[in-house]
């Protein structure tokens, strides 16, 4: 394009593009600087008080922290300000501030350029699974009433009508991906159990059908393993799912997406045959190792994309600042407390009906509305109405709340 043909701003961005490919901005000492003044603005989005964390930072940024709740996580940390970022997917709530004291250099003045990768070994394994024994013991007493309501004969023909179920109340969502191609700043990883509900995505996007070659890593699998883990005595039980979730194959290995009231998860790099047989007989507890997924901090789209992003910062769904370009649009992201909603309408609309159903009105409490959860056309709909035309009018919804019970209205306060 000839530069005269541009408007006056395209032709400063180009300016300003021509200008960083120039000057050291990917520089470790500007890395630094841009890293924290974009995650200051993180960190005072989250309003509430989360746990106490006892943090050592390495010299090369490697991260070892452990959480009131006995919660462990490991990761790596560019610049100091990157580490609660490290602790935050792994707190209650995206709204959660991680309190954090410990040993660390806060005085870093370059980035750290060098990752590392951190992850549990055995010993950290075995203590989480073992930390606390009631998770293990739920898990043993809803297989014992599984066993009780299943006569073995039955147990494959049980599996099935489990699974059309499941694929009728809650089908998975697609994977989510975030990440932008940018020097990496921090990652995370813990290790414990998981609410299996809470699982919305497992490789194999069907219930039940998993498309692998060999009859012993097919869908058949699935039957087969519930047989024979209803068919385990009671006592030998404890050692069997030892066995099975942490000793044999290694843990289950998830993503962690962090919203505002615990996280939902998407398989990593394996484990989707026992993701499957969990979710389909219903089976509350999972153990896992779980990495991060970490909000960028910008990302670049169509233009179509801006509207998008400024309807969520108009509803107060994202604090960020969107920049327009001609063809192109750049959201620069302080904080969003449902990091799935910075997705297209479709994947979007899709992660928010699994939160609810995981998480039942958590998106009403952050200021969703019930229609615009119904599909991706009605979120898309309500995140391009202006936030005064989407509420309804004061004098309006005061005559609505007159019509409902008092003690109705005073039981479920907003945050």
């Amino acid at each position: 394009m000839d530069l005269f043909d541009m408007d006056e701003a395209e032709l400063a961005a180009r300016l300003q593009d021509a200008f960083a490919s120039m000057t050291p901005e990917r520089s470790p000492r500007a890395q630094a600087l841009h890293l924290a003044a974009a995650l200051s603005g993180r960190a005072a989005a989250r309003d509430r008080d989360g746990q106490a964390w006892t943090v050592r930072v390495a010299d090369d940024g490697t991260v070892n922290a452990t959480a009131a709740d006995g919660t462990v996580v490991m990761g790596w940390a560019a610049v100091h300000q990157a580490v609660p970022e490290v602790l935050a997917p792994f707190e209650t709530g995206t709204l959660h501030r991680p309190l954090v004291s410990g040993a660390g250099n806060e005085m870093t003045v370059d980035a750290r350029t060098k990752p590392t990768f951190p992850f549990p070994d055995d010993d950290d394994l075995e203590a989480a699974f073992d930390h606390d024994p009631r998770h293990l013991a739920d898990l043993t007493a809803a297989i014992a009433d599984l066993r009780r309501q299943s006569e073995a004969a039955s147990v494959p023909d049980r599996v099935e009508q489990a699974a059309v179920q499941l694929r009728a109340d809650a089908p998975q969502v697609p994977t989510l991906a975030l990440r932008e191609q940018e020097q990496m700043w921090c990652n995370a990883v813990s290790c414990g159990w998981v609410r299996t509900d809470a699982i919305v995505e497992a490789a194999d996007p069907v219930w039940g059908i998993i498309n692998r070659s060999g009859y012993e890593r097919s869908s058949s699998w699935i039957p087969r393993a519930a047989t024979e883990l209803l068919a385990e005595p009671p006592s030998d039980l404890p050692a069997f799912l030892r066995h099975h979730l942490l000793n044999n194959e290694g843990p289950v290995d998830l993503i962690a997406i962090a919203g505002p009231e615990g996280p939902v998860y998407n398989i990593n790099s394996g484990g989707a045959h026992r993701t499957h047989l969990f979710r389909i007989l219903g089976l509350p507890w999972l153990f896992a190792t779980q990495t991060a997924l970490i909000t960028p901090w910008e990302m670049t789209r169509n233009i179509k994309e801006a509207d998008h992003w400024q309807g969520l910062i108009d509803h107060g769904l994202l604090h960020g600042t969107v920049n327009r370009r001609t063809y192109v649009a750049t959201l620069h992201i302080s904080h969003c407390p449902a990091p799935w909603m910075l997705a297209g309408p479709q994947i979007a609309a899709a992660y928010n009906t699994a939160y609810e159903r995981a998480y039942p009105g958590a998106l009403g409490r952050l200021g969703v509305p019930p229609h615009a959860l119904t599909d991706a056309t009605a979120w898309e709909a309500w995140l391009l109405t202006p936030a005064a035309q989407a509420a309804p009018p004061a004098r309006g919804l005061r005559r609505l709340l007159n019509l409902l019970p008092r003690a109705g209205r005073d039981a479920t306060p907003r945050p």
